[in-house]
């Protein structure tokens, strides 16, 4: 099928007598549909976590689970036998949490708390046309939906239809890509879920990873519809009631992203153009000239002779490990492109050992697969493959050890194929069809690149990868792709980061600046204000753009972007521990506010967001044409609206409290950036020199926002560097600070447990005081800690400043 094409519901025979019948393991219900049989299996996955119904079309062969997007423990369950249900004919699937009634008019969810997904009135509910199998519920009551990965559009899907089949966007819309509407994408996640109008959610997730059709009332507004065009379609119910509840329990399903190294928290900078090793240390002596500190610097494909894999242009890199090594020495990590395809060439190394080995996918015709990307003709391997996988890893590895890199960027993995069509890909020796594994590509090279870190004890590894499936984050971040630089694709990608981390991947960011075309002043400032607290974050553009450095433009841009980058390394313990927090619960480090506050007038809500639960970020989105400042106190501001939830927020645009659950209408100058903390909230804060990546973490800030509620932090220590932390080898710091009026002290209570040494991270408290309008600003606050039972003497804090953004705000410490 071309893209934006479908097998039309009426073309579909739909399901007419159910019949139980005895299969291996257990009892299934069997559909009669038309000519064709469906066949239905329910499995109860981790306790009630997700029901699993196995919708198994007869009409295939082949019906092999492909699907790598569960942990594996996850992907089956104690199998459910099917019981009559009240209507002859029809039969019920129960777990601890739901139950899945059949009947010929279709699927009818209900879940423990009485949220229930209906069958459409037609009785067109669960079908098949040919190999194609389809399911239907009705939209009733649905409000909104969520995930769908990566998607263009809005953070709301209802009214969307997603093709679920990863591509190489510029190359599939080459006339489209700069706009925000292309479907389908680079990542292919068919997570979707359902807010209902009462507030309760519920969660369908497809585990397969053929090319799926998702709409969600484009076709007919009243009607979800998934179709499948071959093979199983593995559903997975997750119950709510909440939205954090759907989320928590389907990344438990498909897994939690690893802690990163504290450097790939950082600021990355990168640009297709980047040709010789002057370059970099050209690079590397800008952002010290102009103050900027960075963490990484990226090697894109200039670096490599004729775009061959794991080689280098001995020309202008003559000693790349010297290179890494002059960078590490300043603080600058390091990361290279790997792109999939090998460059046909009998005598290169590469391929003749993937040619010996059998590590390339095949043609119909039992040759190797040959497509057309940067050096010309070439071959794939194919990561189905457990031995192509270790042949990869040990490849990386040396590529990884002879260069110095520490992080590998893979690129081109949806497979991109240039001219040549990627349907005749076969996989597993020739044995697979190419749809089978199209989606999980990518996410199969990131699986076998993981390994080549331990080959070279790279302690955390660090991979980003471009296209995605679901899972992946179990091995690499993901960015949304070659996006434009334009103000749609600012827009676009604040939804794009929230539904990934809704579908599962917490670490991921776009280019900032905009990949293609020219990213001007304005636009790179309000972007890197909307970005520099994001999971990660990277400028990065393309050869025939402006060069896009913060220093490549004016004086006050310069000192944005300076002030924004130096903002975020102050906040890194923070994202750190946003990051804890994933791998601990699930939780997204970048979520909507309808993922802490469920109220109706959040769930829309796609141009602000919150960065863990404490930080609320509403950036300037629109540019002065479409959005024309106006003087406002002797400063030309443009305006936008700003949802705050209930309770106070802290204004550290302006350095003030104000009272949550309003909307209010905010002027924002052009080197501002709307940021709140919320009351309650207890922001480690490293305020030490600033030096690339190489900052100590041990000794910080705590920040303290109680006004009307205690500030409270949990803070989790581990040593920063290994993984151990993986086998418990942290401690919990809890931080308790009671709010401080005029003439009150403030207590300060440390509860630390762990199998660490106990006071491994020593913090020193910044308290942002609610004073009424008459009290004077200059009197000191007192405050005791409390550990146990102990109770230090009194500390004095004073009247001083902390730096947010390019303001001073008043604080006491």
């Amino acid at each position: 099928m071309f893209f934006g094409q479908r097998v039309h519901p009426l073309n579909f025979a739909y399901a007419q007598v159910l019949e139980t019948a005895l299969g291996e393991g257990g009892g299934s219900v069997e559909i009669h549909a038309g000519t064709g049989r469906l066949r239905v299996r329910g499995e109860t996955i981790d306790g009630g976590t997700a029901l699993k119904l196995s919708i198994l079309n007869l009409g295939v062969s082949d019906q092999a689970p492909y699907s790598d997007g569960l942990v594996a423990e996850y992907r089956n369950g104690p199998r459910v036998e099917p019981v009559p249900a009240d209507v002859p004919g029809s039969f019920v699937f129960r777990c601890p949490t739901l139950s899945a009634k059949l009947s010929p008019a279709g699927v009818e969810l209900t879940t423990r708390d009485g949220t229930s997904l209906l069958p459409p009135l037609d009785g067109t509910g669960l079908g098949q046309c040919g190999p194609n199998t389809i399911v239907r519920f009705r939209l009733e009551g649905v409000a909104a939906a969520y995930g769908l990965g990566a998607c263009t559009g809005r953070l709301n899907r209802l009214g969307f239809r997603h093709d679920c089949y990863t591509v190489d966007v510029v190359e599939a819309f080459p006339h489209g890509a700069a706009r925000n509407d292309f479907d389908p994408n680079y990542v292919a996640i068919p997570l979707v879920i359902l807010r209902f109008a009462d507030g309760r959610h519920l969660g369908l997730y497809c585990d397969s990873a053929e090319r799926l059709n998702i709409d969600l009332g484009k076709g007919d507004a009243a009607i979800l519809s998934l179709v499948a065009p071959d093979g199983p379609l593995p559903l997975f119910v997750l119950p709510g009631p909440t939205l954090r509840h759907i989320v928590r329990r389907f990344v438990r399903l498909s897994g939690r992203a690893a802690i990163p190294p504290t450097w790939a928290l950082g600021y990355h900078q990168c640009r297709w153009g980047y040709r010789s090793a002057e370059e970099f240390r050209t690079l590397k002596e800008s952002f010290a000239r102009s103050d900027i500190p960075v963490s990484a610097l990226w090697f894109d494909i200039d670096y490599m002779h004729g775009y061959r894999l794991f080689s280098w242009n001995a020309t202008t890199f003559p000693d790349p490990a010297a290179l890494t090594a002059e960078l590490h020495a300043a603080g600058i990590r390091t990361v290279a492109i790997i792109n999939p395809g090998v460059k046909r060439e009998p005598g290169n190394p590469v391929y003749d050992e993937g040619a010996t080995g059998g590590f390339f996918c095949r043609s119909p015709s039992g040759t190797d697969y040959v497509g057309e990307v940067w050096p010309g003709e070439t071959v794939f391997p194919d990561f189905t493959l457990e031995r192509t996988r270790r042949w990869w890893a040990l490849r990386l590895a040396g590529f990884l050890r002879e260069s110095g890199m520490d992080g590998a960027w893979l690129d081109m993995n949806d497979p991109a194929t240039g001219s040549s069509s990627p349907d005749e890909m076969l996989f597993h020796e020739g044995r697979v069809p190419h749809a089978r594994y199209h989606n999980q590509y990518a996410h199969l090279m990131a699986l076998a690149s993981q390994p080549a870190f331990d080959h070279v004890d790279r302690s955390r590894p660090f991979i980003l990868t471009r296209s995605a499936s679901t899972g992946t984050q179990r091995y690499a971040a993901v960015w949304t792709g070659d996006n434009a630089s334009n103000w749609n694709h600012l827009r676009l990608s604040i939804a794009q980061m929230a539904s990934l981390g809704l579908s599962g991947v917490a670490f991921n960011g776009p280019d900032v600046g905009g990949f293609m075309g020219h990213c001007e002043a304005e636009l790179l400032g309000r972007w890197m204000h909307a970005a520099f607290l994001i999971p990660f974050l990277r400028n990065h553009c393309e050869h025939k753009a402006r060069p896009q450095e913060p220093w490549q433009y004016d004086e006050n841009t310069l000192n944005i972007c300076r002030s924004a980058i130096r903002m975020r390394y102050r906040l890194l313990p923070y994202l750190y521990q946003c990051f804890f927090q994933h791998w601990l619960e699930g939780d997204p480090v970048l979520r909507p506010l309808c993922y802490e506050y469920d109220r109706p007038e959040y769930a829309q809500i796609d141009d602000q967001f919150l960065i863990g639960d404490a930080l609320l970020a509403a950036p300037m989105l629109s540019s002065r044409q479409e959005n024309p400042p106006v003087l406002a106190n002797g400063i030309l501001r443009q305006f936008r609206a700003i949802v705050l939830p209930p309770g106070r927020w802290f204004d550290l645009n302006h350095g003030q409290w104000v009272e949550g659950a309003q909307t209010l209408c905010y002027g924002v100058a052009a080197d501002e950036c709307p940021i709140f903390a919320r009351d309650g909230a207890a922001l480690p804060y490293y305020a030490g020199p600033l030096a690339n990546g190489r900052v100590s973490w041990r000794e910080l800030e705590i920040h303290l926002f109680a006004s009307r509620e205690p500030a409270r932090l949990t803070y989790l220590l581990d040593d920063l560097v290994t993984r151990s932390y993986a086998d418990g080898q942290y401690n919990r710091i809890h931080i308790e600070a009671t709010p401080a009026g005029v003439g009150e002290s403030a207590l300060v209570t440390i509860t630390e447990n762990g199998p660490l040494e106990v006071g491994g991270l020593a913090f020193r408290p910044v308290f942002y005081r609610d004073l009424p309008v008459a009290a004077p600003a200059q009197v000191p606050l007192h405050y005791r800690f409390q550990r146990g039972a102990a109770r230090s003497a009194e500390f004095e804090a004073k009247l001083t400043t902390r730096r947010w953004l390019q303001q001073d705000l008043a604080v006491f410490a």
